[in-house]
């Protein structure tokens, strides 16, 4: 699965085009590579497309194969993951996002997901959604301006880079490089330890589907050897919470639990049994995650939050933003 691109062809589809432009006017003439609608794929060499070329069936692998994306390496890296009946949430882990770029995008069914991620660093310029500008695409991320060279400060807007694919026993190129556009990346000055990075797919039905994922690592990066890695469908663990209410102290005058809500754990944990809430956490209206919960203050047992129970304060709350929790209290 290729990267989906703004072309432009001097025709009306690229069946009968002659040469693919970068731009609207048709003066850009884009880079050497194969260039496809779905239907119809054709490489281009110096600005003249070749003949329509037959793609090879694209390999797929099932999630409980334990294949990651070895993100160490430069290049860009396709897997295709299939999740068979089951139903539940998948979890896309990035492992270890350090001062190297690291690109993502995920396609569910051929279909861009927005990459809203949150991260299990508890620095508090990072608690909430994580995100790059334009959320469905390709998506480049950094810990911080702490790089040398070109990959400092992400001061290149594209890079031609080797596409690998998995070929069953290990990663394959055919050697054509593809220019991959950079410009859709979060700011590296607000990039301080972002650590891991997480998202919830939801898988709702025992219809199997196709979750494709492209990494793109520009510059290399530290030898994790999955740092992309792709969970099974689970349902989410359950939690009894209030209603909505407008302030913390609202929440924990409402301690009437009887809406039972669903955690995508980022950096909480089920301890002994009970489900705890901390920040950076995902919360759903239903177990496979499609839902995020809205914005508001929710009343919790403390039981349900990092730490445990106060014996003392049994009451807790969160506060939710985008469906992530950027706030964790206990009611005094």
């Amino acid at each position: 699965m290729s990267l989906y691109l703004t072309k432009y062809f001097n025709a009306s589809n690229l069946n009968d085009a002659t040469t693919i432009y970068d731009d609207a006017l048709l003066t850009l003439v884009s880079a050497n590579g194969y260039y496809s609608d779905g239907v119809t794929t054709r490489y281009q060499l110096d600005g003249v497309l070749g003949g329509n070329k037959i793609c090879p069936t694209c390999l797929s692998y099932p999630c409980t194969s334990g294949i990651g994306i070895p993100t160490d390496g430069i290049g860009r890296y396709n897997l295709k993951t299939t999740f068979g009946a089951d139903i539940g949430a998948i979890k896309v882990l990035i492992k270890g996002v350090g001062t190297m770029p690291i690109g993502v995008q995920l396609l569910k069914d051929s279909i861009p997901i927005d990459n809203l991620f949150s991260s299990t660093s508890s620095s508090p310029s990072l608690i909430g959604q994580i995100n790059a500008p334009i959320t469905n695409a390709l998506s480049f991320f950094s810990s911080s301006n702490s790089t040398s060279g070109v990959c400092k400060d992400f001061n290149f807007s594209s890079i031609s880079l080797p596409t690998y694919t998995y070929s069953g026993s290990n990663w394959v190129t055919d050697n054509v490089n593809t220019n991959i556009n950079m410009t859709n990346r979060r700011s590296v000055v607000q990039n301080a330890d972002l650590e891991d990075l997480l998202i919830y797919i939801p898988k709702t039905s025992a219809t199997d589907i196709f979750l494709t994922t492209i990494a793109v690592s520009p510059c290399g990066g530290t030898a994790l050897t999955n740092k992309i890695e792709i969970g099974c469908p689970e349902p989410l663990p359950p939690v009894p919470m209030s209603i909505a209410e407008t302030t913390a102290g609202d929440a924990c005058e409402n301690n009437v639990y009887d809406i039972t809500l669903y955690v995508g754990y980022v950096s909480g944990a089920t301890v002994g049994g009970d489900v705890r809430i901390d920040i950076n956490d995902f919360i759903f209206e239903d177990a496979n995650g499609e839902t995020k919960l809205a914005d508001g203050f929710y009343g919790i047992s403390g039981a349900n939050k990092v730490g445990g129970i106060n014996p003392t304060y049994p009451y807790a709350f969160i506060k939710i933003e985008n469906g992530i929790v950027i706030q964790v209290g206990t009611c005094t």
